[in-house]
């Protein structure tokens, strides 16, 4: 069996049904027609490509990969990551249900599930992630999903997925989990025994920051519950955009491994500086949730958070951030860039949410990209350095 860095390059390309061309072609077109009624009706009941909100070339080449990686029967390349959340969530929901969501789930999907879902009629509760390891005492008659985030993006709790699957097949219960931060090459859900896999491919999977995509992998089972919904719902992906995610899913392996290993290189460093109270990627082994991680992820990305001992002002929060010229500010992660975003006021208004998540007063999340280590860190020094010269003059400013 190839392994899935070749997997990677060569799976589902039809180069010679293509003319030879290396990459599937954009197939920018919204129909396909046909020289005879014959041949049109052919075309209807067997599936081929006939609409593009249904099927398209250039999509289903992405498709087939996917499912190939996340060893599912099908996937469907959708709209965006929370199209693909959504559209779960919505085919194997109906009012009177009852849904359990892990805390530590991206906060779009928290709003789905408060707003939208609770309007169906749709009864929604959350769960840490240390009760993943024995749910029955929250389940109900009615419970007809479980939905899961493991690693989270913010604190990357981790939820024990053997134990969540077997819980709920005993009790026919579905399983969803949102599995970007890991992407297909680091965790397989479904070998797990997870039912459906979801991927904001927006982030690394497309990995350029260039195209906004979602994910979602499962077995034949379901697909026909969830792939009529997608039609109904048209929320496919385009086909330049299906061009750009498996232009990405081509170098995965490769950045996946150097942003890893900066990342792991950063957080240690992060370790040992005196202001750091504790660094949160699921690969240190003084990670709360490390040994659980080793039995479900076969490597380690690089996106995680750092908090500090002592709260700083905002204004030094922001000097902070703002001296690190290499880390861009703003919201996603997974892209060849660096990022950073100030957490630690996330769910301020929600302190269960905020407990049950882990965060710190001042907290920082970082996506490292494809920028050198050592320029990385002499960014966060320069960060660390501008930091403390303005809590020292917001002192002085105090004192006045």
């Amino acid at each position: 069996m190839p392994s899935n860095e070749t997997d990677l390059l060569h799976y589902g390309d039809n180069r010679f049904e293509e003319k030879g061309a290396i990459n599937t072609p954009v197939y920018r077109a919204s129909l396909f027609s046909f020289e005879t009624m014959e041949a049109f009706a052919q075309a209807r009941n067997s599936g081929a490509h006939v609409y593009s909100r249904v099927s398209n070339p250039t999509r289903a080449t992405l498709e087939a990969k996917i499912a190939h990686l996340e060893k599912a029967d099908h996937a469907l390349a959708l709209s965006s990551g929370m199209a693909a959340i959504s559209l779960s969530l919505l085919a194997l929901l109906k009012q009177g249900d009852h849904l359990l969501v892990a805390h530590c789930c991206y906060g779009p999907t928290r709003q789905v599930c408060d707003t939208l879902l609770k309007n169906m009629g749709v009864e929604v509760e959350y769960f840490s992630s240390s009760e993943s390891t024995d749910l029955s005492p929250r389940l109900k008659p009615n419970t007809r999903v479980i939905y899961l985030e493991s690693p989270g993006t913010m604190t990357f709790q981790i939820q024990d997925l053997r134990a969540v699957a077997k819980l709920a097949r005993a009790n026919n219960i579905y399983t969803i989990i949102d599995n970007t931060w890991s992407t297909p090459l680091y965790q397989n859900p479904i070998t797990l025994g997870i039912d459906v896999v979801v991927h904001t491919a927006t982030k690394y999977i497309a990995g350029h920051s260039d195209a906004v995509a979602g994910l979602l992998a499962c077995n034949d089972e379901l697909y026909k519950k969830i792939q009529p919904v997608a039609v109904v719902l048209g929320a496919a992906l385009s086909p330049d955009d299906s061009y750009l995610v498996t232009r990405g899913l081509r170098t995965l392996a490769v950045r996946l491994k150097q942003q890893g290993e900066t990342a792991m290189k950063s957080a240690r460093r992060l370790q040992a500086r005196p202001e750091v109270l504790r660094v949160l990627p699921p690969g240190l082994p003084e990670f709360e949730g490390y040994e659980l991680a080793r039995t479900q992820l076969s490597g380690y990305t690089g996106l995680f958070s750092f908090s500090m001992k002592d709260q700083a002002p905002a204004e030094a929060q922001f000097a902070f951030v703002d001296a690190a010229k290499y880390f861009g500010k703003g919201v996603s992660w997974g892209g060849y860039e660096s990022l950073m975003l100030p957490t630690g006021d996330g769910y301020r208004n929600m302190p269960e949410v905020r407990e049950s998540m882990g965060y710190d007063e001042e907290m920082y999340r970082l996506s490292i990209g494809l920028e050198s280590y050592e320029d990385l860190i002499a960014d966060l020094e320069n960060a660390f350095a501008a930091r403390a010269t303005a809590i020292e003059k917001l002192s002085v400013i105090a004192e006045i």
